[in-house]
């Protein structure tokens, strides 16, 4: 039986902010479209349309969740993480293909994206994983949580889909943190994402190996983890050319694009380069709804959906981009009050590593459209075009009014 006078217990704010963002994203959806439909001759609405019936899905699933007692979702993790594990699985043999990626299950009329619910389904997991063990020590646990976001990610990452491969690790990450675990396990977990980074440039990745010894030696670390951190480190630093051969010629281009943008302007680069372009010319006050030059051309491709930070730049501008920005750090916020108020250690966690996936979509997503970061197709949580990434988002919102509903006993 639903008990409405729960509601009163439930965070005001995460309301506020999710649906303020879900009105914005309506708007920019709108003007990012409309144009473009007219001179097609078809449905100016369509995208409206497809995004509203999403919504009201999405809207189900929000209920669900909030009334939905979090303590249950830890019984259910194994079965949510294997159900995905399978969906993944299907995408392989029986996916649709959109832009040269097979991201895609349908099911009759509607389709929808098992990588965006894996997100949902992994925090899930490691939340329970962890609520489990009050320290994370042994480097055979690390392995052991290395394979559990290991297996989505490869899968993942064979579709291709670089960017939601790369909100995994971000989570594991924060949940790490959240779960207190030890430093060294950390360094065992960071330094090769370093090294990654460093490696192109042989020498300065030489100083870093040398730096890495001299803080395992000043610490005193054991001979194991001398073998273990150095030797992931050393292994990652000569695979990863075989990685590069391994990612996509798009992939590899937009990393290249992102490291110099002007060598292929009408090409790899034309993403980032055109969205520039939009931001910047939004200015403080913006050019106005629907009288964005960058926009209502259509200079940037999938604006509606990965770029539509971009829209609200330019039409409403400064003001804007900062309002949408601090509509997001509200909500982040919220979730990181509702994690360190939690009465259980499962609620900490699921409410941290929710805040954790939300904080790296949008600093992904807006670094990407304002050009720090290379084109990964992460969506913004809330306003980008997409059923599954909003059913994800609202879900989140549902399990953190859970928590929030449930900090304190209810006086009948």
């Amino acid at each position: 039986m639903i008990n409405f006078r729960m509601l009163k217990l439930s965070d005001p704010w995460l309301w506020f902010s999710a649906g303020a963002l879900i009105v914005i994203g309506f708007t920019a959806i709108f003007s990012a479209t409309y144009q473009l439909q007219i001179k097609a001759d078809l449905d100016p609405l369509i995208f409206v349309k497809r995004q509203f019936m999403s919504l009201l899905l999405a809207l189900t699933g929000l209920c669900l969740f909030t009334y939905f007692d979090y303590k249950h979702l830890k019984k259910a993790a194994l079965f949510l993480y294997g159900f995905t594990i399978v969906l993944l699985v299907a995408i392989l043999f029986t996916g649709s293909s959109a832009a040269g990626a097979q991201r895609w299950l349908q099911l009759g009329p509607v389709s929808f994206q098992p990588s965006e619910l894996s997100k949902l389904t992994l925090i899930v997991a490691l939340a329970a994983f962890f609520s489990e063990r009050k320290k994370i020590q042994s480097f055979w646990q690390a392995g052991y949580l290395l394979a559990l976001v290991g297996i989505p990610f490869l899968l993942i990452f064979k579709q291709p889909d670089l960017g939601t491969a790369l909100v995994f690790f971000a989570i594991l990450l924060g949940l790490l943190t959240a779960a207190e675990a030890s430093p060294r396990l950390l360094i065992f977990l960071v330094t090769p994402i370093i090294s990654i980074l460093l490696r192109p440039v042989v020498h300065l990745w030489l100083v870093y190996l040398l730096a890495v010894a001299l803080v395992l030696f000043l610490t005193r670390a054991r001979a194991r983890d001398w073998l273990l951190i150095l030797g992931i480190n050393v292994g990652v630093g000569i695979a990863l050319p075989y990685l590069w051969g391994m990612l996509k010629a798009y992939q590899r281009q937009r990393i290249l694009a992102f490291l110099n943008p002007a060598a292929d302007p009408y090409g790899a680069g034309y993403h980032s380069l055109q969205s520039i372009i939009a931001v910047g010319g939004g200015g403080f006050f913006g050019k106005g709804f629907m009288h964005g030059t960058q926009t209502q051309l259509q200079f940037i491709p999938e604006q509606h959906s990965d770029f539509i930070f971009s829209v609200m730049a330019e039409e409403f501008g400064f003001l804007g981009a900062a309002a949408v920005l601090a509509l997001f750090a509200l909500l982040i916020w919220r979730a990181l009050v509702i994690a360190s108020e939690s009465r259980d250690t499962i609620g900490k966690l699921l409410a941290s590593g929710i805040a954790v996936m939300l904080g790296f979509h949008v600093f992904a997503n807006m670094g990407m459209v304002i050009g720090i970061l290379p084109v990964v197709g992460i969506p913004l949580p809330f306003m980008s075009f997409g059923g599954t990434s909003l059913f994800v988002g609202l879900a989140s919102v549902g399990i953190l009014q859970s928590i929030s509903m449930r900090r304190h006993k209810i006086i009948f």
